[in-house]
């Protein structure tokens, strides 16, 4: 059991930085769901931090200011072209670590609760909860057909 809880307490301590990043920027996304067309509209530390949640890169933008008026225009410019094979290795890193230790969490709860029946209740609502606030966020509603001949003006694309 302490050998549980010890694996436990460092595979928590070794994903709560990124985690909580990810935590963070998530919920401040579905806040402010403004997109970006390009990094280079990453000024802000929320907008970089919008690129490292969707794109798994740190937006730096180019190294030279262009003038798109200018007449003398250089041939090529220097930019930043990102290779996020070692950023996404971490985050499966710790989705799995995650995991992990959501398990050892469980196994201790149940291990060292002389009542079990309150644990597998929360355990259950964390699982019912979610599912029914996405059930009852959704209603039927009737929309235009784009492929009736009398909406051929609404159609896709």
């Amino acid at each position: 059991m302490k050998y549980l809880r010890r694996i436990h307490l460092y595979l928590g301590c070794f994903i709560t930085p990124l985690l909580v990043v990810y935590l963070v920027s998530g919920f401040y996304f579905i806040l402010n769901p403004e997109r970006q067309k390009d990094e280079g509209e990453a000024q802000s530390l929320m907008q970089k931090l919008w690129w490292m949640h969707t794109d798994q890169q740190w937006p730096r933008g180019v190294s030279e200011e262009i003038d798109p008026l200018a007449e003398d225009q250089p041939k090529t410019i220097t930019t930043w072209e990102a290779d996020t094979t070692l950023f996404k290795g971490l985050v499966y890193l710790m989705v799995v670590v995650a995991v992990i230790s959501i398990v050892i969490g469980l196994i201790l709860a149940f291990r060292s609760a002389k009542d079990k029946k309150p644990a597998i209740g929360v355990v259950l609502a964390g699982i019912l909860i979610p599912f029914l606030f996405l059930v009852t966020g959704q209603k039927q509603v009737q929309v235009p057909n784009p492929f009736h001949p009398d909406n051929v003006d609404l159609g896709p694309g």
